[in-house]
C-alpha cells in the first residue's frame, strides 16, 4: 500500500484522471481492507491485487523493477552485508602451511602406499567435499628407476600456474613444479606452492625428514652434469603409478576481530596479523632480522607482550647425546625468566625438548616438535619486546613476538622480529571447515 501511495504522489500531476481515479480507488479499497475487523485473507489478497494491476499499468520505473535489477540489489545488500561482518566482527581465513601443526593444520598429504587403491572420481569428489583434498599422482610414461632432478640444486622450482590449476581454476597461482625422472623421461609434477612435497618423498623413499638421507647421484646427461636423486630401485613399468597421495586443505577458522577492539593481544592469543609494515616496524627498531618482503596474512601464536623478556634455553644433553638438529636445536622456551606456560602448546614443546634431551630417540606423541633456538632466540640469548613508551622504541606502538607452535618449520618472528599491535588482526575463533575432529572453538 505504501508503495502505491508513493507512486500516486510522484505521478499525480503527468497521470490522466482516468489512471489517477483507478490507481486511487485501488489504494483506498486496500486500506479500507486492512482496516476491516475481521478481514478474510480471500478480500485481502484481492485488494492487493487490484492495486498490484493499477501499479503495473500506471507505476513506470517505480512499479515493477525489472529480475535482474532486484538481483542486482540484492546482491549488492548481501555484499555490504558480508563485508561489514568481515570488517568488524569476524574473518574466514585459510591455514596454508603447518607452522601451527598439530594446533592448526596447513596443507596436510595422505599418500596411497603400493599395495592401497587409489580413488575413483567418485570418492575423490566426497574427498574434496568433506576434506577439501586434491588428488595428485605421477604416472609413468617410460620403463626406469625413479629418480628427483634436482634444479640449480634444489629439489623444485616456483612456477606460474594458469588453467587448470591456477586459483579458482582461472586467475594465475604460484606453485612449485618438480622433475622427476623414470627410463631418462622427464616427468612435471606441479603442486601449491605453500606444499612441502620434499618432506612428503623424504619420508615415504627414505624414512626420515629431510631429502638430504636419499642418494646424491651425479651422471653426466646429454652433454651436461645432472644431479639426481634416487628415490627408489625399484624399476617401475610404464603406464603404472609411481606414487600417489591427496593434500588435505588446511584448516578454515574464522577470525575474531572484535575482541582486540576492547582487550590487548595477550600471550598464548593464536593471532592472524598481516605483514604489511612488519618490516618497516622492525627497521625502526634497528632489529638485525631478515625481512619478509611481503603483505600477506599469517597466523602465530603470540609468545611475547610489550616489556617481556625471551629466552630459548637449550639442555647440555642435546649437544652431546646424538639429537638431530637440522632442524634446529630444540630448547625450552622462557618467558620473564620462567618456562612459558598457559597453553597446551607450550606446555607440549617444552615436555618434547626434556624428552629429547633425555632420549634423542624418543617419537612424538602428539606432534610437537619442542620449541628451535634460531635466530633472535639463539640458545640463552635474551629478547626484550618494546614497550610503546620504551626509549629503544621510536615507532610509538606496541610490540609483540609470535613464534609458530611447529617450530622446525615456522618461518616467525625469530627470523623478522616483532609484530606491530596495529597489524594485528584478531584471534582464531572457530575451524568450521574441514569436517574433522578440530571442527570447533579454537584454543
Amino acid at each position: 500500500m505504501r508503495l502505491g501511495l508513493k507512486v500516486f504522489a510522484y505521478r499525480n500531476d503527468i497521470l490522466s484522471a482516468e489512471d489517477k481515479e483507478e490507481l486511487n480507488s485501488a489504494n483506498t479499497h486496500l486500506a479500507s481492507q486492512l482496516k476491516e475487523k475481521p478481514v478474510t485473507a480471500k478480500d485481502l489478497e484481492k485488494a492487493a491485487k487490484r492495486v498490484d494491476l493499477a501499479l503495473q499499468k500506471n507505476g513506470a520505473l517505480y512499479y515493477h523493477k525489472k529480475s535482474w535489477v532486484e538481483n542486482v540489489e540484492m546482491l549488492l545488500v548481501a555484499a555490504i552485508v558480508v563485508i561489514g561482518i568481515r570488517s568488524f566482527f569476524v574473518q574466514p581465513f585459510i591455514i596454508p602451511t603447518n607452522s601451527m601443526y598439530p594446533s592448526f593444520f596447513g596443507m596436510q598429504p595422505k599418500v596411497y602406499q603400493e599395495n592401497e587403491d587409489v580413488p575413483n572420481i567418485a570418492e575423490r569428489a566426497i574427498d574434496k567435499i568433506l576434506l577439501g583434498a586434491s588428488h595428485f599422482r605421477l604416472e609413468s610414461e617410460s620403463k626406469g628407476k625413479l629418480y628427483l632432478k634436482l634444479q640449480n640444486g634444489a629439489p623444485f622450482r616456483f612456477v606460474q600456474g594458469s588453467f587448470p590449476h591456477g586459483r579458482f581454476f582461472i586467475f594465475p597461482n604460484t606453485l612449485r613444479e618438480y622433475i622427476f625422472e623414470i627410463g631418462g623421461k622427464d616427468h612435471s609434477l606441479r603442486i601449491p606452492a605453500e606444499f612441502d612435497l620434499d618432506e612428503l618423498l623424504a619420508r615415504k623413499f627414505a624414512g626420515t625428514d629431510d631429502l638430504r638421507d636419499l642418494p646424491l647421484i651425479v651422471t653426466q646427461d646429454h652433454g651436461f652434469m645432472g644431479n639426481r636423486l634416487k628415490l627408489s630401485d625399484k624399476i617401475i613399468q610404464k603406464g603404472e603409478i609411481a606414487f600417489a597421495f591427496d593434500i588435505l586443505l588446511g584448516d578454515a577458522l574464522f577470525v575474531d576481530r572484535m575482541s582486540y577492539n576492547f582487550v590487548s593481544p595477550k600471550s598464548g592469543d593464536p593471532a592472524v596479523f598481516r605483514t604489511g609494515s612488519i618490516d618497516e616496524f622492525n627497521q625502526k627498531l634497528l632489529m638485525p632480522v631478515r625481512p619478509i618482503g611481503e603483505d600477506k596474512y599469517y597466523i602465530k601464536r603470540l609468545v611475547g607482550e610489550p616489556g617481556d623478556t625471551l629466552e630459548i634455553k637449550v639442555p647440555d644433553s642435546i649437544f652431546t647425546n646424538g639429537t638431530d638438529v637440522r632442524k634446529g636445536v630444540p630448547g625450552v622456551l622462557y618467558r620473564n625468566n620462567k618456562p612459558i606456560s598457559g597453553k597446551a602448546a607450550f606446555d607440549e614443546n617444552r615436555k618434547r625438548t626434556e624428552a629429547l634431551a633425555i632420549n634423542p630417540s624418543t617419537p612424538s606423541k602428539t606432534g610437537y616438535p619442542g620449541y628451535r633456538a634460531e635466530g633472535l632466540l639463539t640458545n640463552k640469548s635474551s629478547l626484550h619486546v618494546p614497550d610503546r613508551n620504551s626509549s629503544n622504541n621510536p615507532t610509538n606502538k606496541k610490540a609483540f613476538f609470535a613464534m609458530g607452535d611447529n617450530s622446525t618449520d615456522s618461518l616467525d618472528g625469530r627470523s623478522w622480529g616483532f609484530v606491530p599491535e596495529n597489524e594485528i588482526i584478531g584471534k582464531a575463533l572457530f575451524v568450521y571447515y574441514p569436517f574433522t575432529k578440530r571442527w570447533g572453538f579454537s584454543d
